[in-house]
């Protein structure tokens, strides 16, 4: 009966309230408060959370939480030691804990900046504030001033940036977790392997990335013209990774009609161009001369977000026929090659 629907539709909803929060409206207001029981709760702010997660606390006041972590090898891995409320002493992971710093003597001419510059990624107003010292005013000879371990700091830079990697896969997919949440992509290989463009230059293809590197360099060579050269693009290859060994090396040769716009350069080891690089481009030019089809793929490797690749896979194929080399951007040159 409609009416009898109708009258039940209450009762459907406070349920539906309890299934989510455990609360009782039906009851009086002294009683409406969640009465599940859910014995697992976050390290950190004390929420709900899955079986197996977090910290487990027993029901009744006079035990003794546990400290429950995740299975690993058929064990249960638990967290560091707790104080008599159970919450976990995390004063090991304080920069201030012994354990995590040196303590360096201030000498003549020391500063908080010239100090902070022994350590990466560490600077003076970092030292201010683990020192409570005030950043304007000057050091005192002798004075101790703590100095965190490039272990500690390292440590702590990658656990923010695996929290960041991780937020931006889950606002990138849906919500999805990576496959393995532990270790999801690095947010460097999240945002510069995708989202190239394409600029296309005396009809080579350079797919570039969000910082302006070529990722990817696909041509079909031509025996000349000679493209006019840019000892300004030259001069700036690479920068600031540049090496005082370096030239502004082209992926794509001047003979071949490779542009002298900044993407056909990089920062090219001198010996590594004129060397391997060069016996290789050598070989280009005596097929075109022969009238052979040649191809290339050149897919230049990074490290981080350095503007300077580490080394080079050039595939090519002549009249069909494909080769391999990869080599490092260094002196030597090539690593191996395949044919």
């Amino acid at each position: 009966m409609p009416g009898n629907e109708s009258s039940r539709q209450p009762e459907r909803t406070a349920f539906n309230l309890y299934l989510r929060t455990g609360r009782r409206p039906d009851l009086p207001p002294p009683v409406q408060v969640e009465v599940k029981f859910n014995p697992w709760h976050d390290e950190e702010d004390g929420r709900f959370t899955f079986a197996g997660q977090g910290r487990y606390f027993p029901r009744g006041d006079n035990t003794r939480p546990q400290a429950m972590g995740t299975a690993v090898g058929g064990q249960v891995r638990r967290p560091g030691r707790s104080n008599s409320d159970g919450v976990p002493d995390r004063r090991h992971l304080r920069a201030d804990h012994p354990g995590n710093h040196s303590t360096h003597i201030v000498q003549p001419g020391d500063t908080l900046t010239r100090i902070a510059a022994r350590r990466k990624g560490l600077t003076a107003r970092d030292l201010a504030w683990l020192n409570q010292h005030p950043l304007d005013r000057p050091l005192s000879i002798g004075q101790r001033i703590k100095l965190p371990h490039q272990a500690y700091l390292d440590a702590g830079r990658a656990a923010k940036n695996k929290f960041l990697a991780l937020a931006h896969y889950m606002d990138t997919h849906g919500g999805k977790s990576p496959p393995d949440p532990a270790d999801p992509p690095s947010l460097e290989s999240q945002i510069l392997d995708n989202n190239w463009r394409k600029e296309t230059k005396n009809g080579y293809d350079f797919h570039i990335d969000v910082i302006a590197r070529p990722r990817e360099v696909v041509a079909e060579l031509t025996d000349g013209p000679i493209a006019a050269r840019s000892r300004r693009a030259q001069a700036q290859a690479g920068q600031p990774d540049r090496r005082p060994g370096d030239d502004g090396g082209h992926f794509i040769a001047a003979r071949f009609n490779g542009p002298g716009d900044s993407v056909n350069h990089f920062a090219q080891d001198r010996n590594f161009n004129l060397g391997a690089y060069r016996a290789m481009e050598d070989g280009w030019a005596k097929d075109l001369r022969a009238g052979k089809k040649v191809t290339v793929n050149i897919v230049p490797l990074y490290d981080g977000t350095s503007k300077r690749p580490y080394s080079l896979t050039v595939k090519w194929y002549v009249d069909g026929e494909p080769n391999i080399q990869h080599f490092d951007n260094e002196a030597k040159g090539k690593a191996h090659a395949g044919r």
